[in-house]
């Protein structure tokens, strides 16, 4: 049992601690409430406390001891105490144990299903204390390789033992380069890790195909998946807290050549909150998505290639009109993160729940606003257009190179164009392109012919960036990547071409007098922006047009 549970909320807490006064608690609070994160992280995004303030005023106000874990020893024994992903889930590590008592550094002493799971563990008596969070963050990474290594070192379990470690490195790496996937492929000669970093793989790490049954089962055992099947494709999740991020890591399994290959998606919960304006859309692009979300009835298509970040726009996009006033349901396959305030479901084939079984059942909830995660099928289009027709916000997903040909897309599906022009109010294309490293990008003035290819006046001092690459970036030149878009609007003329079944290029012809901006020429923007590269913008727009 714990030495005691505290009931005090966190703000007034500081509050009383004279940390933060009332009217900084409130705008924190009103902050944290946006963005969706912990009311701890607003604070400091606000500028109005730090992590070390903070910590220190819990403790003293809660009559508990602090800690600095970089300047006490842990232990080496009382780690194991805890289960590592409990450690990592609630942020806690155990100190040392006296007299029947163990010391439990918390991030947050407030967490009472914390202490109520450690409870489950800890039999003897749980002494409370605080650390900062990264100290413990950083304090359960060496902690716990120290154990994985100690038990590699001894007799029995060590390919269990080397899987741990292997698996726990794999995942460090992976949040230190910024990576969205780790791919795990036996080979001839090893086990090879690749990592998805801006959206190019790269070999991370290579392990003996001794240990390849043992990793696998590590992460199938995480995943909760069945370990005895190795036949068949398997899909599991778990939740693991790295480097002070949760994650949510989705994983699937899939027999090739010379054993089983996982992939791991890392999808990183902090992420969620981030607001519509974080999305990169220019001013006028904003401008335009905003007033077609605020349409009552009709379709709004995000497309783009998998992986270029659709998911993202649409939640943005539902977090900006999500409200009491409305019923939101969205169907997903997966569903990717927890929306505050919205209605989630999803996809199950096996018991027929499909895209537009569950749009059409949804049609019976009284909804406000429908997210239907793909239209990949003449069903769900056609059950998505009648939605919209029949007084709903309908906002969806397709695979098309650019905004115009999601219009001939749903027309090669057999929707009648006389619909299409009715229901579809916007298409917002989108691709990822990869940010230049900021440490290290070279300025150059590009040739007045390039300048005259791309459409720009001559201007002899231009200044463009190219890569150079250094640390910072792993020798690449990029750190990070952003979202360019195509917002396009269906105007009269639009509609009149959509109902004379027109090509794509032709639509796109109107578009641009309709003064559509193209995905090149808003990469262009970015590259005059200095904030990435032309051969970027010219490699992830070489499939549209313009």
């Amino acid at each position: 049992m714990a030495e005691a549970k505290p009931q005090k909320k966190f703000g007034d807490i500081l509050v009383e601690g004279g940390l933060i006064n009332a009217t900084q608690l409130h705008q924190a609070l009103a902050y944290a409430g946006e963005r969706r994160i912990k009311l701890g992280k607003a604070l400091q995004d606000l500028g109005f406390v730090n992590e070390v303030a903070v910590a220190r005023t819990l403790a003293s106000q809660l009559n508990i001891p602090f800690f600095d874990l970089e300047k006490i020893a842990i232990a080496p024994g009382i780690v194991t105490a805890i289960p590592e992903l409990v450690a990592r889930r609630h942020k806690v590590i155990a100190l040392g144990r006296k007299l029947g008592e163990v010391m439990v550094a918390f991030a947050d002493p407030l967490n009472i299903f914390a202490v109520d799971e450690l409870g489950r563990y800890l039999k003897e008596k749980i002494v409370m204390s605080v650390a900062v969070e990264s100290g413990i963050v950083a304090a359960i990474d060496r902690m716990y390789a120290q154990k994985s290594a100690r038990a590699s070192a001894a007799p029995g379990n060590v390919e269990e033992s080397q899987a741990v470690t292997a698996v726990n490195d794999l995942m460090l790496l992976a949040v230190r380069e910024g990576a969205s996937d780790i791919h795990l492929e036996p080979t001839e000669t090893c086990l090879r890790a690749r990592s998805r970093v801006d959206g190019l793989m790269r070999v991370s790490r290579e392990y003996p195909m001794e240990l390849h049954p043992s990793i696998i089962s590590r992460i199938k055992v995480m995943a909760n998946m069945d370990i005895g099947e190795r036949r068949k494709p398997q899909d599991g999740r778990f939740e693991m807290p790295v480097s002070g991020r949760d994650f949510d890591i989705r994983v699937s399994t899939l027999p090739i050549k010379n054993g089983e290959k996982i992939v791991m998606r890392l999808l990183d919960k902090g992420k969620v909150g981030n607001g519509f304006e974080e999305l990169g859309l220019a001013a006028d692009q904003a401008a335009l998505f905003k007033k077609h979300l605020n349409n009552p009835n009709e379709v709004i298509l995000v497309t783009g290639p998998t992986g270029s970040g659709k998911t993202t726009t649409l939640y943005a996009a539902l977090n900006l009109i999500n409200s009491i006033e409305k019923n939101i349901v969205t169907v997903e396959d997966p569903v990717e993160y927890d929306l505050v305030g919205i209605n989630q479901v999803q996809v199950n084939p096996p018991a027929q729940l499909t895209f537009a079984s569950a749009l059409r059942s949804i049609l019976r909830q009284d909804p406000d606003v429908v997210m239907i995660g793909e239209i990949r099928d003449v069903e769900t289009a056609e059950t998505t257009i009648q939605a919209a027709l029949t007084g709903h916000l309908v906002l969806s997903t397709l695979h098309t190179n650019d905004s115009c040909g999601a219009i001939t897309r749903l027309m090669d599906m057999g929707i009648p164009p006389f619909l299409i022009a009715s229901a579809l109010g916007a298409v917002i294309a989108q691709r990822l392109v990869r940010r230049l490293c900021k440490a290290c990008r070279t300025p150059f003035h590009p040739p007045l012919k390039i300048q005259e290819e791309l459409g720009l006046t001559h201007d002899p001092e231009l200044t463009f960036y190219r890569i150079k690459g250094c640390p910072k970036c792993e020798h690449t030149g990029y750190r990070g990547r952003m979202a360019i878009f195509e917002a396009l609007s269906i105007t009269t003329g639009l509609e009149r071409l959509i109902m004379e079944r027109s090509s794509a290029p032709e639509l796109y012809r109107q578009a641009l007098q309709d003064g559509l901006v193209s995905l090149r020429r808003a990469g262009i923007a970015k590259v005059l922006d200095g904030l990435t590269s032309l051969d970027e913008v010219m490699r992830v727009t070489m499939d549209t047009r313009g």
